[in-house]
């Protein structure tokens, strides 16, 4: 599953309890499901269903326990083959089980089927079998969808909903006869009911788990299909989107093909029913969702138009279809055995994201995104004293199940496998991989079977015999069994040409401490002989510290870690960071892999943060950034910056950090332009967009006046803007502009027929200026999703705050605007809503509004401790800025930009001159 923001609460009474899980010797081979949405009205409210289970047990046992919530039926309703008569049925809701007692034992070893017939509501909350609404010609269509994982298979269907216990289903789904249906695998056959409805059968599916059963009932139609019915990929959307969606279909295609490569495992041989079809739907709530046969998203991630989307929007669908893909291997072949360990199905995902598509697609550079996305993702999450582990043992309920799909299971499960790829070499790793998915094909995975699998890869190709005394389980088991991150300190020793590494967890605030230590691999280059290419490590640091030898020069200079392969910050000692600052100031600036000088300004960022080095350190070599260009590396200052400066909203340092954050991003603003290029690249385009959000978000004047000229063509002359800068030219137009330009872009967003411009707009209207006339506006938007009839899907409730928030003048508008009473009924995590806006306080008088409104609006206790807990973080991070305060306008103001080479000079008239030319 591709999350975009699960929120989530623990449940404190449930915190590691085992009773959440099922504890029944009973085991399931196959299911039967008919689904049948009852049309009584043109948006279904209910469905009638009935499951047929075929079981067996282990040992005998006169209770039948299995999971259903939300679920109507009674023991008539229930019947067992061979027969045992059944005396009571009960549910226990807060575990989400159902208990069927019988009079006699079941037998071990003897097949037994239970059928459930049933009733439940199509959702609304986008869980299990739920309801969604499009427009299509003026008109309210209805389409019904699914989204099982990870625990509401349960909400659909009777079932036994663990991951492990897998079955196959064959799925039968009644509809009207305008209406279509599609499901994991081919369809079987059709046929026409006495009601009038129709009855699509599929075939059966492999054997796999119930969070991957899917299905939709819509009139959607097949935008795409492939002409070989034996490896058939298609692409299913609303009508009006089916011009969108070619890229989808190609990448789709070539994707399928390639991962089947790779894996030496190919797609299609597994079952002859088996198909690849994507769905895009109007309201989803994750990303998307890896449904074996039949992969949903969200629409604005399948479509794809390159006259109306941006260059985000591309990699978007070709990084989440590469994604979902990717788990019909990792994750639907072979599925973790436990959510515990859903790393083995995120993990990989999440690194053939990018790293399959970098050889897919290599103009879109996904293999840069594999640092400046996955690992520096990572290192946030993992980098306070709470971290779990990425083998998290500690996941029993539906909620701690949910919080599990995260940063840590994702994006560091993705780096951690991209290091092991690194260490054994590729023959090596897709052997490992190869030898892991056919040993446990159709089965559970297990962390112990993955280190197997690739520890044959390694016997084979012999790819550690460098590293005497390690192996694989041992090395990556470092990382998955441990939680956090190490900084690797590294003193050098440049008379006697030695260095001195030491390895520590790093956190977020140097006073912490432990004692983990991690299996690092180590890459290092040197300035009299760079190479940055050779990314296989030339040793495994196991211990503490150790001191090895440097074949050095007086003048040289070393940087460690290559591309950023192994997951591990490094801190220098003074020196170092002198020569490294003079390199990046110098000629040898561009002979430094741009991903390592990616690196290296986001390490020193998050050593300030962590008070592990003072500001001048920070700034002596950040101020090098005046002749950087690189996406990568403005990625990683933009996101240093914007820390700081959230850090100053407010105060009276905000002024001095802006300014020299516009002089130090200056020299790539001119290189790149304000208007896009025919000769642009990807990352151009990606760059241009990023560094110009930043500027006028900072209130430069030249960014503003060619974004407010080129909103000013749209409202006023119809003249388009360009797709790729479109989110900033909206968003300072709405800025600049007058209460009118507010209702043209919401009505744009209602009519326009690209999810991806949809989107775009939601995500900034809440820029829009807080002047009096026009602060209605920001009032309006706020509480668009209270109203009864809203026009913000389900799926985006929380963009309108955080858009609104995005501007820190609005703030007070929120806090006259916030109500628990009156926005509970709106947001099913009011918590999480009030902790968003407490984030966003930064002055005494915004504290004292928050509480006011805290106490004055009908909040409950929990929501006022939630408030309040966030209140008390957010002060943290203020005395942290207050007490850096004084350093940071010392450097500013006394120092500036003076330190970079004359030879600076020689571009600036370089540039000059090829104007007279």
């Amino acid at each position: 599953m591709e999350r975009l923001l699960i929120l989530f609460l623990f449940i404190g009474v449930a915190f590691c309890d085992p009773s959440y899980r099922l504890s029944t010797p009973i085991k399931p081979s196959a299911y039967n499901i008919r689904i049948s949405p009852i049309f009584d009205s043109p948006e279904p409210v209910a469905f009638d269903g009935e499951v047929t289970i075929i079981f067996r047990t282990d040992t005998p046992i006169n209770q039948i326990q299995l999971h259903s919530s939300d679920l109507n039926f009674t023991t008539t309703d229930i019947t067992l083959t061979p027969s045992i008569a059944i005396t009571s049925l009960s549910f226990n809701e807060t575990l989400q089980f159902a208990f069927i007692n019988l009079a006699s034992d079941l037998q071990a070893n003897i097949d037994y089927s239970l059928t459930i017939v049933y009733r439940g509501p199509v959702r609304t909350d986008l869980y299990g079998f739920y309801g969604g609404i499009y427009t299509e010609n003026g008109q309210r269509k209805w389409v019904g969808a699914t989204q099982m994982e990870p625990t509401h298979a349960r909400q659909t269907f009777p079932c036994f909903d663990e991951p492990q216990l897998k079955a196959t289903f064959t799925i039968a789904l009644d509809r009207p006869a305008n209406y279509t249906t599609v499901s994991n695998m081919k369809r079987e056959s059709t046929t026409d009911l006495p009601n009038g409805y129709q009855r699509d059968l599929y075939y059966p599916t492999p054997i796999m788990s119930t969070y991957l059963v899917a299905f939709a009932v819509s009139q959607f139609v097949l935008a795409n299909q492939s002409p070989n019915p034996s490896r058939s990929v298609g692409i299913y959307v609303r009508p009006d989107a089916a011009n969108q969606t070619d890229f989808t279909y190609e990448f789709a295609v070539k994707v399928v093909d390639r991962l089947g490569e790779y894996f030496n495992v190919d797609y299609f041989a597994t079952n002859p029913n088996l198909k690849l079809d994507h769905i895009g739907l109007p309201d989803f709530n994750a990303g998307a969702m890896e449904n074996w046969g039949l992969v949903t998203y969200r629409e604005s991630l399948v479509l794809y138009i390159p006259e109306d989307s941006s260059a985000y929007y591309k990699y978007r669908v070709a990084q989440i279809v590469a994604h979902e893909t990717t788990h019909m291997w990792f994750g639907n072949l072979v599925t973790c055995h436990w959510w515990s360990d859903a790393w083995l199905n995120e993990g990989f995902a999440n690194y053939f994201q990018d790293y399959i598509t970098s050889l897919i697609e290599p103009e879109i550079r996904s293999d840069n995104i594999l640092v400046t996305g996955s690992v520096y993702s990572a290192y946030n999450a993992d980098e306070s004293p709470s971290a779990t582990p990425i083998s998290n043992p500690n996941v029993y309920t539906p909620s701690q199940i949910s919080g599990n799909f995260g940063t840590i299971t994702y994006q560091k499960g993705g780096s951690v496998i991209r290091m092991m790829h690194h260490l054994i070499g590729d023959e090596a790793f897709r052997a490992g991989l190869n030898s892991y998915l056919t040993n446990s094909r159709l089965s559970s995975g297990y962390p112990e079977q993955l280190y197997a699998g690739l520890n044959t890869g390694v016997q084979t190709y012999d790819s550690l015999a460098a590293y005497p005394g390690f192996n694989i389980s041992g090395v990556m088991g470092s990382w998955i069994s441990q939680p956090g991150h190490p900084v690797l300190e590294v003193n050098v020793d440049y008379a006697n040409k030695t260095a001195t590494l030491t390895q520590r967890r790093f956190y977020s605030n140097s006073s912490h401490q432990s004692d983990e230590i991690y299996q690092i691999p180590i890459t290092y280059t040197i300035s009299d002989s760079i190479d940055f290419t050779n990314t296989k490590p030339a040793f495994i640091l196991g211990d503490r510290s150790i001191q090895i030898d440097l074949n050095i020069t007086e003048n040289s200079w070393v940087l460690f870690n290559i591309q950023e392969t192994g997951l591990y910050r490094v801190n220098y000692d003074d020196a170092s960071w002198n020569r490294i600052a003079n390199a990046l100031k110098g000629e040898d600036r561009l002979k430094i892999h741009n991903l390592n000088r990616a690196k290296i300004v986001n390490d020193l960022f998050a050593f300030y943060f962590a008070d592990e080095i003072p500001f001048e350190r920070l700034y002596s070599v950040i101020e090098y950034l005046a002749l950087e260009d690189d996406y990568s590396v403005w990625l990683a200052a933009l996101s240093g910056l914007k820390k700081l400066r959230s850090r100053y909203l407010g105060s009276d340092v905000l002024g001095d950090l802006e300014r020299t954050a516009l002089q130090l991003a200056r020299h790539a603003i001119n290189e790149l332009g304000y208007h896009p290029r025919e000769t642009d690249d990807f990352e151009s385009l990606r760059n241009r967009l990023e560094l110009l959000e930043f500027a006028c978000d900072v209130g430069d004047a030249e960014c503003i006046q060619h974004t407010v000229a080129l909103f000013r063509g749209l409202v006023d002359n119809n003249v388009e803007v360009p797709a790729s800068i479109r989110s900033v030219v909206y968003c300072n137009g709405l800025r600049q502009g007058v209460a009118g330009d507010y209702d043209y872009l919401w009505n744009r967003m209602l009519t326009t027929n690209v999810a991806n411009e949809e989107r775009t707009i939601l995500d900034v209207l809440g820029c829009t200026s807080n002047k009096e006339k026009i602060v209605s506006n920001i009032f309006s938007y706020l509480t668009s999703v209270l109203e009864e009839d809203r026009k913000i899907k389900t799926q985006d409730l929380s963009t309108p705050l955080s858009s609104v928030l995005r501007t820190y003048s609005n703030l007070e508008t929120v806090l006259e605007a916030f109500s628990c009473s009156e926005w509970r009924p709106g947001y099913s995590l009011l918590n999480s809503v009030i902790s968003t806006i407490a984030n966003a306080l930064r002055t005494d008088s915004d504290f004292e509004k928050f509480e006011e409104r805290l106490q004055s609006t009908g909040c409950q206790e929990s929501e006022i401790n939630s408030g309040r807990n966030a209140v008390n973080s957010i002060k943290t991070t203020l005395e942290w800025a207050d007490d850096h305060k004084n350093e940071i306008l010392a450097q500013l103001r006394n120092k500036g930009i003076t330190t970079l080479p004359s030879y600076i000079l020689l571009i600036a008239i370089s540039a000059l001159a090829t104007l007279f030319v």
